[in-house]
């Protein structure tokens, strides 16, 4: 028992040895950015009040356990992302396809879309991650939620989209699981403007004395783009499969997407 709980207080030792934390100004800039992200997501209606809880949290332990200059990126994909979803809004409400009331989101679709950087966060503070793998992990995840709400927002709009497991078959917009031309273009371009700005963000913001200064990489800017918008496909194809038999929900599917591709730009970085 003795040796199993020393080796249990040697394992906890080295997770706060291996803890990376900016200074407390840093901190309070990154307390004061998040409060203001969130105050201004509900008071604009972005996010109802659970979700702009959830959203600071969210930014506050992103800045806090990976970098201050993760916060730009989260508040590009909340704006990005609100504005995708209010285009067309009285189109969309006749269709029935409108993503909620006024395009306000709720605390399900915030942790669905955005619980994966604060995670990444975490597990490269306390060294579960190198500054390369949370780098591609981080951009890859918020190139692929921005990638699907665009694909999402814009592809509805679309008068004939198909069947991603049936490209021959005709279906509704909004149908789980249908893809357009007008949707895979916005995905991918999305994917695109959110990895090269984080790829310019790190470059401009970082400071060199960073451990993420000098793992900065120009190969990581072509994986998130792949794997960004691969993650909206791979969420047409969960609509259309496990979302359509009832076995997830739409949040459910965002979160499985987003997950899977950031998996497989981790292995993607590890092989290269």
């Amino acid at each position: 028992m003795n040796s199993e709980a020393t080796s249990i207080n040697l394992w906890k030792s080295s997770l706060i040895d291996e803890l990376v934390l900016p200074n407390a100004i840093t901190i309070l800039f990154i307390i004061g950015v998040s409060f203001s992200l969130a105050f201004y997501a509900y008071y604009s209606k972005v996010l109802d009040k659970g979700g702009s809880v959830l959203a600071f949290l969210i930014c506050f332990v992103s800045g806090v356990f990976g970098h201050w200059s993760w916060l730009l990126i989260l508040l590009l994909f909340v704006g990005s992302s609100f504005l995708a979803t209010r285009f067309a809004i009285v189109y969309k409400k006749a269709l029935g396809v409108e993503e909620s009331d006024e395009g306000t989101r709720g605390g399900s679709n915030v942790i669905s879309n955005g619980i994966l950087p604060p995670l990444i966060a975490l597990s490269y503070s306390f060294g579960f991650l190198t500054p390369e793998q949370a780098l591609v992990a981080f951009t890859t995840s918020m190139a692929a939620a921005s990638a699907d709400t665009m694909a999402s927002e814009i592809g509805v709009l679309s008068p004939s989209p198909v069947l991603i497991t049936n490209p021959r078959k005709v279906v509704e917009p909004g149908v789980d699981g249908g893809i357009s031309f007008e949707g895979l273009t916005a995905s991918f371009l999305s994917s695109v403007s959110i990895s090269m700005l984080a790829y310019a963000g790190f470059l401009v913001l970082i400071e060199e004395s960073h451990a993420f200064y000098s793992s900065i990489e120009l190969n990581y800017l072509f994986i998130s783009v792949f794997f960004g918008f691969f993650g909206s496909v791979i969420d047409s194809f969960l609509g259309a499969t496990l979302q359509n038999r009832g076995f997830l929900s739409n949040n459910g599917v965002n979160l499985a997407s987003i997950s899977i591709s950031v998996l497989l730009s981790l292995i993607i970085l590890d092989i290269f």
